[in-house]
């Protein structure tokens, strides 16, 4: 007998849902796609513990005859298309015809469905790829698909899912994808019987807008368009101020599905040239319509990507696009500063006769005596240059120290010492800051929440997609606060998973919690700042490696000077 055989049916649909199912919000994308494909006016989306128990998607589309709904779970059975050239027509997420085959073989699976103007409907149930049974069934024009238990009939799989919340904000991801590409469709997603997101299809994309960045950011939406040869492109960008150390909040979509380019992305970044910093991304949403002869989205198992005929031609019209946006609306930075200092403990009154210190609202430090601990000479700060470093002098010798560089190190050792014995490292909001999370936010806030803790940051799940900050790492005050923990969430969604623990997420920490360049320091301040530093282990070097002060020596400012050759 050979040793090749011909894998089973169920051994093969099993392979497939390797492919097709990740996790319950790979089932749930694949759920909407159908139904958006029938024609659904509103999806509703129900799941418990995070799609792990139950996935529930109710449409109102067109429904499906008891003959169609049994050939709808066959392998590669399909209504989009019949040959291959089908594929450079395509208008409909779905083609391949194997995601309900696949999702079936790992699942209980119940469908109960009417066709428009018939007066009755059909239940087929499905568990692990075997029909239990078919019947009539009384049931609103539409579909609805019911997936539960996923990956009971594969417990390695079933064990690699996250615990329940992780799940559920991958889930509403997913539909926040949804709402964002097709925001002429009403859509609900309810979690546990509550509703966690809900757009209307009068409320456009806009609306939309509110949902996935909160009311404050979609307030001052730049809007740019750009059209040619059968391509257009759309922008909807939030102003500034409101950029990401990452790209996770800037949604690419092409013919209303979420991709993942570089290219499109750098395109998108470039345009912005100097009006942001380095190492920062916008916010927005950029959206690509072309002929579907034009582009092959069947590169990638979950169509994530995508492959364009001229792809110079795409690119060119994205940044005439984004040129329209940029080049119209008033660009310059708007901070709410009346947070600044909001929400902590009021400074105690000085004693009568004491000097008063200065108001410091950025860095919170001890006070320290002046001289370096370990018998090293003083270190008085004489000024700051450019926001940005500090001039010091000491034994004769002058010292220019990176400021920023210099509270990481500071920040970095105090949260690794705090770590190790298990101190605090936080302070306490006298009144929770609420914030409004996107859903990559969300799911970052809730999969690290425990490190997060430990770093300072106590944040609860407030409902929807608020979530209360209720106390901060004691170097920051309220307003460096909300944009360290963003850019932090938005770090951990880029970086790769073995990177999101130990010391890198430090690392991070550290660096997003420090004080920056451009920041204006008092004369007590710049003290304090130094003191720390010559307090920790490695005073002369970042977390990162690089130097944290440069020194010029008696000798090296004569030889400057021309007055030693």
């Amino acid at each position: 007998m050979g040793r090749i055989k011909v894998l089973d049916d169920s051994t093969v649909d099993k392979i497939a849902a390797g492919e097709v199912v990740e996790r319950p919000s790979s089932v749930l994308k694949e759920l909407i796609e159908n139904a958006l494909d029938a024609g659904t006016t509103e999806v509703v989306v129900s799941v418990e513990e995070g799609g792990r128990k139950r996935i529930s998607v109710k449409d109102d589309g067109c429904g499906m005859s008891a003959e169609d709904v049994e050939a709808a779970f066959q392998r590669h059975a399909t209504s989009k298309i019949s040959s291959i050239d089908d594929l450079r027509s395509l208008n409909t997420y779905g083609f391949r015809g194997e995601a309900l085959s696949s999702i079936a073989s790992v699942a209980r699976v119940t469908v109960r469905t009417r066709e428009h103007g018939r007066t009755d409907g059909v239940e087929l149930v499905i568990d692990g790829g075997r029909a239990v049974s078919t019947s009539a069934a009384g049931c609103p024009e539409g579909t609805e698909i019911v997936v539960d238990d996923l990956f009971s009939n594969m417990p390695a799989r079933r064990k690699q899912m996250k615990y329940a919340a992780v799940e559920l904000a991958h889930c509403k991801e997913v539909v926040m994808d949804f709402i964002l590409c097709r925001p002429a469709i009403s859509f609900k997603f309810i979690s546990e019987g509550n509703a966690l997101l809900s757009h209307s299809a009068a409320e456009g994309m806009e609306g939309s807008l509110v949902l996935a960045f909160g009311r404050k950011v979609a307030a001052n939406i730049f809007v740019g368009q750009a059209e040619a040869d059968g391509l257009r492109a759309d922008a909807h960008l939030a102003r500034l101020e409101h950029t990401r150390s990452s790209p996770s909040d800037l949604r690419l979509f092409v013919n209303h599905r979420p991709v993942k380019s570089r290219k499109i992305l750098s395109t998108v970044a470039s345009a912005y040239g100097s009006r942001i910093m380095k190492d920062r991304y916008p916010v927005g949403v950029v959206k690509i319509t072309v002929d579907s002869s034009l582009v092959d989205v069947n590169v990638h198992p979950t169509k994530r990507e995508v492959r364009f005929d001229d792809e110079k031609l795409v690119l060119g019209v994205i940044e005439r696009c984004m040129a329209d946006a940029l080049e119209g609306p008033d660009l310059s930075y708007k901070y709410d500063l009346t947070r600044f200092s909001e929400g902590f403990e009021a400074t105690p009154p000085v004693a009568s006769g004491m000097a008063s210190t200065p108001d410091q609202s950025t860095l919170q430090l001890p006070e320290v005596e002046e001289a370096v601990s370990g018998g090293s000479a003083h270190i008085h700060p004489l000024a700051q240059i450019m926001d940005t470093y500090i001039l010091a002098e000491s034994g004769g010798s002058l010292l220019l120290i990176d400021q920023h560089a210099a509270a990481e190190r500071v920040v970095y050792e105090r949260l690794l010492e705090a770590i190790e014995v298990g101190a605090s490292v936080s302070q306490e909001l006298l009144a929770p800051l609420v914030l409004s999370l996107t859903p990559t936010e969300s799911r970052m806030a809730e999969e690290y929440s425990g490190m997060l803790a430990q770093s300072g940051f106590n944040l609860e799940h407030f409902g929807g997609e608020s979530y209360a900050l209720r106390a901060l790492p004691t170097v920051l005050g309220l307003a460096q606060g909300e944009r360290a923990l963003r850019d932090i969430l938005a770090d951990l969604a880029d970086m790769a998973v073995p990177k999101r623990m130990g010391l890198e997420f430090i690392w991070r920490v550290a660096c997003h919690t420090s004080i920056r360049a451009g920041e204006k320091l008092s004369h007590s301040q710049m003290t304090q700042l130094v003191s720390e530093l010559m307090a920790t282990e490695s005073p002369f070097t970042c977390e990162h490696g690089r130097p944290t002060m440069v020194t010029l020596t008696p000798d090296d400012l004569e030889k400057l000077f021309k007055r030693r050759v």
